[in-house]
């Protein structure tokens, strides 16, 4: 009788093992990997480095599985499309992505959003106007800096350091077709508004033909406003291989090629950033959708900072410059 009560005894303790066991690996175990693309033009480009750190960061904090894109040029809505199709087909959850140059991207994007989140990086879409036809589709937030007010700090700067009534001035603008370049050129053309300098053009980066071959077409000016990240750097690297002299060159850049033309004295001014931030903040939101679908992804604004040849190697100027690397 009593090793029939012992032997009873010690099964009911392994069956309450054996539960134990199972409720820990049903509770604690991993769960599986949500999937998100991110798509951005010419993704093994340098100028990507930080954000793609910011994103490596989050992902892994917030159990993440990225997907970054390899890709080359994106012209327009169609090849976006297509490649946020291809990602479609390999079972992603959401996506992060850099809109496409075109009218029609807007649209396009809003559409999938109907299917999956998508979080917008670097450069936006215009919002549907507040009369007129709409779309049944969802307004896109983004994760970016403030592109107007980047635009409107060089000018600034341009403006604070030089005497510019009567100089002529030239314009160098990304794509021109998208979001971000036209709220760089306005915030430029507002801060110089009323000061009496000439702008002598304004041109925008193509897939077609390196920045420098069209700046050489160009009349001569006194100062060049460049702002997207390539055209800065090539537009630089020309002057500072010529040994002569140049116009003062005032840019936007994300990269360290900038900041090295900066320090040699090429770039006079520039308006740098934060990758990292923007990286690490898109991961944030868009894993908040992921994990509730009654989370509303918020539009966010990331950092930017204003620097010269002086400001390179202060702490906090060095703290913000090592994300790049």
């Amino acid at each position: 009788m009593k090793r029939t009560k012992m032997t009873f005894l010690l099964s009911e303790i392994c069956l309450f093992i054996l539960l134990l066991l199972c409720m820990h690996l049903i509770f604690s175990g991993e769960k599986p990997q949500k999937r998100v693309a991110v798509i951005v033009e010419k993704s093994g480009d340098e100028k990507w480095d930080s954000f793609i750190n910011g994103l490596k960061q989050a992902a892994g904090i917030r159990n993440i599985h990225l997907i970054i894109c390899n890709t080359d040029e994106i012209e327009d809505a169609q090849e976006e499309k297509s490649l946020i199709y291809e990602q479609l087909d390999n079972q992603v959850d959401a996506f992060i992505v850099q809109a496409a140059p075109g009218e029609d991207t807007g649209a396009m994007l809003r559409e999938i959003r109907s299917q999956k989140p998508v979080l917008l990086v670097a450069n936006g879409v215009p919002k549907e106007p507040e009369n007129g036809k709409r779309t049944q589709y969802p307004e896109l937030p983004a994760v970016m800096p403030d592109n107007y007010g980047m635009g409107y700090a060089l000018g600034e700067d341009l403006k604070s350091r030089e005497n510019i009534r009567g100089k002529r001035i030239g314009i160098v603008g990304g794509l021109a077709e998208t979001e971000c370049s036209r709220e760089r050129a306005k915030g430029v053309l507002d801060a110089l508004s009323g000061t009496g300098c000439e702008i002598r053009f304004h041109i925008h980066t193509t897939y077609d033909m390196a920045i420098t071959e069209k700046l050489r077409k160009e009349k001569a000016v006194d100062y060049l406003i460049v702002l997207e990240t390539s055209a800065l750097e090539q537009i630089a690297g020309m002057y500072a291989q010529e040994n002569g002299n140049h116009p003062g060159i005032y840019g936007i850049g994300n990269s360290i090629k900038c900041v090295y033309y900066l320090d040699e004295a090429v770039v006079e001014g520039l308006v740098a950033t934060d990758g990292y931030d923007m990286g690490y903040q898109s991961v944030l939101e868009i894993s908040g959708a992921l994990k509730n679908q009654l989370y509303i992804m918020k539009n966010r604004e990331t950092a930017y900072r204003l620097l010269h040849k002086e400001d390179i190697f202060r702490e906090e100027v060095q703290q913000f410059l090592h994300t790049y690397d």
